[in-house]
Order: C-alpha cells, then sequence, then structure tokens
C-alpha cells in the first residue's frame, strides 16, 4: 500500500464515521478487508495457499461502532507496516485477529488453507513445544490450531508460536469454541463435556480437578495439562449451562 493511497483511506474512514455515512462505512470496511487478504497471501505466499471467506452482511450496529473505526484504523496501519519477512507469530497474530474481526462483522466462516511445507506432524509440533503427542493431542481439543488434510503433515507452524503467547494462545482457544458452537447445539456440546468429564473422574476416582489434585502444587507438576483441561471443560460447560437458561427464560418472555 502506497503512502498516498495509507493517507486517503486514513481520511476517508475518519469522514464517513464523521458523517455517520453507512455506505461509505461498508465500503471502507469491505476495503480494508479485502486488501488485509490480498495482502496477507501476497506477502505470505510461500506459507498460505488461499483465504476464503462465506458472503455475508455485515452487522450494522457492529460496523457503525467506534470500535469498528478503531478496527480501520489499527488495521490499515498494521498493513501499511508490515515489514517483511513475517515471522511466524506475526503472521499467527494476524490470522487470529483478522477471524476475530471477520466475526463481528458478521461473517460465518473464514477458512486459510495452507502450504503443506509449512505444516508440521503432530510429533513435530510436540517436539517443538517439549511435550508428549498425548498432550499436543489435548491441546488440540482445547482449541490449538490443527488442520484437517490427508497428510501427516497439519499443525501450522505458526500454531506453535502463538501457543507460548498467552494472550494469543486464549484467543485461539476461543476461536476454536466459537466454531465449535456454529456446527453444534449447546445441548450437543453439553452431552460431549460430560463423556469427557466423566473419563477424568473414573481415572482420578475424584468429582471435581481441585480434589483430583489436592495438595498438588499444579506450576510444579511435570504435565498438567489435563488438570487446566478439567478446569476448562467444567467451565465451558457451566457457560453453556447458563446461557441454556437464559435463552429459556428469554423464549419464556
Amino acid at each position: 500500500m502506497t503512502v498516498a493511497i495509507y493517507k486517503e483511506t486514513k481520511r476517508d474512514i475518519d469522514q464517513a464515521y464523521l458523517n455517520n455515512n453507512i455506505a461509505k462505512i461498508e465500503k471502507e470496511t469491505s476495503f480494508i478487508l479485502n486488501q488485509l487478504i490480498v495482502t496477507m497471501l501476497s506477502l505470505c505466499k510461500s506459507r498460505i495457499k488461499g483465504i476464503s471467506i462465506e458472503p455475508f452482511t455485515f452487522k450494522s450496529p457492529y460496523i457503525l461502532s467506534q470500535e469498528n473505526q478503531q478496527e480501520l484504523s489499527t488495521w490499515l496501519d498494521r498493513i501499511h507496516g508490515l515489514i517483511l519477512p513475517i515471522s511466524d507469530l506475526e503472521l499467527g497474530k494476524l490470522i487470529i485477529d483478522l477471524a476475530n474481526w471477520y466475526d463481528k462483522l458478521g461473517g460465518k466462516e473464514i477458512h486459510f488453507e495452507y502450504q503443506e511445507s509449512y505444516l508440521l506432524t503432530p510429533r513435530e509440533a510436540a517436539e517443538q513445544l517439549g511435550i508428549s503427542t498425548v498432550t499436543l493431542n489435548k491441546y488440540v481439543k482445547q482449541g490449538f490450531e490443527c488442520t484437517n488434510t490427508t497428510s501427516h503433515h497439519k499443525i501450522p507452524k505458526h500454531a506453535v508460536a502463538i501457543w507460548k503467547d498467552p494472550v494469543y494462545a486464549i484467543k485461539m482457544q476461543m476461536i476454536a469454541q466459537k466454531r465449535k458452537l456454529q456446527h453444534q447445539s449447546p445441548e450437543k456440546r453439553i452431552n460431549e463435556i460430560n463423556q469427557e468429564l466423566l473419563e477424568f473422574q473414573k481415572k482420578y476416582k475424584a468429582k471435581n480437578p481441585q480434589d483430583a489434585f489436592n495438595g498438588y502444587d499444579i506450576d510444579g507438576i511435570d504435565d498438567p495439562s489435563e488438570y487446566y483441561e478439567w478446569r476448562d471443560l467444567e467451565e465451558e460447560k457451566d457457560f453453556l449451562l447458563s446461557k441454556l437458561i437464559e435463552d429459556s427464560r428469554t423464549s419464556l418472555d
């Protein structure tokens, strides 16, 4: 993006929001979204094979909000300021932030297709994280990015870098949970969670992780992943139950 286009787009965005010009705001939002995808494909073609999105309608309350105005400004700065080479961590952050923004805009599904040379086998990813493949499988259930390919190479390299970043690791997990809910009813997910919880309860002969790991220094355990997975499952179940109860009350009203 040239300096002239950057400055003109910045000015157009501010003017569109100042005048509350809905058509212009939608136009600038579409431009930034498309420019972001084109830029990522152009600068990362050795890693990303394609980015596909389904046609969708913008959520008017959101794109008219100050939050989206700030998003547009931030994305414009990020696109303009990208410096080669882009690290795996930076690419992972771009992918996660794009997926989150796309969801806020009203998008339903965004799919990233990676070059096979950019994908690791589960064993390679586990070795880089210093964990077992069993633990890696648990991380995948929690939201660690794993692509659906026919080869053994399934883990994009940025997923390893992102998993070491606490803030973006959580964002990655949240995206995965949202996608699950898009294709799965809360009731069905709760049934799955109950089965997973039952396995933990049988294994540790305890009702909850607090009882199972009572007396242990969690941070001092060599592999505390099962404690955190168990705890996260319980929190997810509580959230889904609360949502079902809230939706039920709303329907009664």
